[in-house]
């Protein structure tokens, strides 16, 4: 199997610092420490190019809006994802964090306890509903017609209606879910199912329709990230390596060796592929044995998977569309 380079764009900045988003038939990235940019999946052509401001708390590309909160800038900022045109801004307090997308609403704040939050009309930006003051929760999900989120330092899990901020369920873990700043505490799994990480490293497969909750075996003691791609849950270890498992498997599928911790994992047609913070991509068969490795960059920020043969890397200063050849 051969790692091909189709196409590579400068961002003029750290990947670090670049945040970037895929759908429509874009990748949207942030660039050049203001500038949010529509590119062209297919040859990475620019296709829009707008000022933003500096590097984004949040951005997302769904159903056709892209949207985003820069730092600095008091707003969540509305865009048509394929031509880049401003549909609308809205205003937001200062240090608004967090953002998810359900339906045609964007729920906004409760980064850090800063702000309150909120609920946005997607057709023109205005102000669905507010809490009255701060709250402190972790960074929400978006699950089917339903917001998920989950209180700081406590196991509480709320469902929201995303219209009217109400809660429709709620959940409490017997421990506290995962910290601040770590990382995404929900992940999908499939239709029905999400994964919730706890603070301890342990993890919990989430019914939001029947409200059955259990903790998963197998979970490795140390897990520094984890990713869910292809219905199956990707633990990057703190030994360099990645376990891979089956959900209700107390058994791991597979352990493959990582250069560096492992910055993302996508499903392509040949199996899947993990990228290393150090440059690397290693392809994984469907039997979950390592078949191929490549130096791409550097270093790697982030990894999106873009169709059957093709993945999108957040190098070092580049964005990187590398294809699969037999």
């Amino acid at each position: 199997m051969i790692f091909e380079t189709a196409w590579r764009h400068s961002l003029h900045q750290r990947a670090f610092l670049s945040r970037s988003a895929v759908g429509s038939g874009r990748v949207v990235v942030h660039e050049r420490r203001s500038r949010l940019v529509g590119l062209d999946v297919r040859d990475g052509g620019v296709r829009w190019d707008v000022p933003l401001g500096l590097w984004p708390y949040a951005l997302t590309v769904t159903a056709g809006w892209c949207l985003a909160i820069p730092q600095w800038l008091p707003w969540l900022s509305c865009h048509e994802a394929v031509a880049g045109e401003r549909l609308w801004r809205a205003e937001l307090p200062r240090f608004t964090g967090h953002l998810a997308v359900a339906g045609s609403v964007a729920v906004v704040g409760g980064w850090r306890g800063y702000t309150p939050q909120a609920g946005y009309d997607l057709a023109d930006g205005s102000l669905l509903w507010r809490t009255d003051g701060p709250v402190a929760i972790e960074r929400p999900h978006a699950f089917d017609d339903r917001v998920l989120v989950a209180d700081q330092d406590t196991g509480l899990i709320r469902a929201l209606d995303p219209r009217t901020g109400t809660d429709l369920a709620t959940w409490r873990l017997p421990e506290p879910v995962l910290k601040v700043d770590s990382g995404p505490v929900f992940l999908r799994l499939d239709a029905e199912r999400v994964l919730v990480r706890a603070a301890s490293g342990s993890l919990w497969e989430l019914r939001p329709g029947s409200g059955a909750l259990r903790r998963l075996p197998g979970v490795p003691d140390q897990v520094r990230s984890v990713t869910v791609t292809g219905g199956l849950i990707w633990c990057n270890t703190g030994d360099r390596q990645v376990v891979v498992l089956e959900p209700g498997e107390a058994v791991p599928w597979a352990r493959v060796k990582q250069y560096g911790w492992a910055a993302g994992v996508a499903a392509v047609a040949s199996g899947f592929v993990i990228a290393s913070e150090l440059g690397g991509l290693t392809l994984v068969n469907p039997a979950g044995e390592e078949v191929g490795h490549a130096t791409v960059d550097k270093r790697i920020g982030g990894l999106h998977g873009v169709d059957r043969d093709r993945v999108l890397v957040r190098g070092k200063s580049e964005l990187l569309a590398v294809d699969l050849r037999p």
